[in-house]
């Protein structure tokens, strides 16, 4: 299947209104991907051709925050700036390979959970307190976490706190004779 037949398939699998959530998906990760390679071009161009100037921080609302850790290492270094849109680009490779194509191959809503996993710890992430890759994992391995939850649900049904107590009082009646009688033959020796 070539590349333009899979344009074709993605096109017509959006339009469908089975799940208008993706097309919205879509549509913002396109506005937001397209606005971050803008703005990184512009500050790219104004980087390499102007030699006066360094790269400075574009802040947390534009790029993933490990460009701006790497940029701000040495933000007058080509090597630097090169290195971070090289991280960039394995990011995006990751985030293509590890969402993407799970999400393609499992069924899920692939563009949604992209934009939430690219976009949301730059944009929901501080609102949320939460780090959407948790999101993530937890919706993964959804089958997994409930059914955690369910054993341990079940298991807090089945405890019987009188079963519990009774056990727990002869443990200490056995303990406390034990004591005792530790206590009956250390007299014995001292007499």
């Amino acid at each position: 299947m070539g590349f333009k037949d899979e344009i074709n398939r993605e096109k017509a699998a959006l339009l469908s209104t089975k799940r208008p959530y993706e097309t919205v998906a879509f549509i913002l990760f396109s506005v937001l991907f397209i606005y971050q390679i803008l703005v990184l071009l512009l500050r790219a161009s104004q980087f390499f051709f102007k030699a006066s100037v360094g790269w400075f921080n574009l802040g947390g609302t534009v790029l993933p925050p490990f460009f701006a850790r790497i940029v701000g290492l040495d933000s007058t270094s080509k090597f630097y700036a090169l290195l971070a849109f090289a991280a960039l680009f394995v990011f995006y490779f990751l985030i293509y390979v590890l969402v993407f194509n799970y999400s393609k191959k499992n069924g899920n809503a692939k563009w949604t959970w992209t934009l939430i996993v690219v976009f949301a710890p730059l944009y929901i992430g501080n609102i949320f307190f939460i780090h959407p890759y948790i999101l993530y994992a937890v919706y993964v391995f959804r089958v997994y976490f409930f059914r955690f939850i369910k054993t341990v649900i079940e298991e807090y049904k089945a405890f019987d706190l009188a079963k519990h107590n009774e056990k727990e009082e002869a443990i200490n009646k056995e303990l406390e004779k034990d004591y005792m009688e530790t206590q009956d033959d250390e007299s014995e020796v001292e007499a």
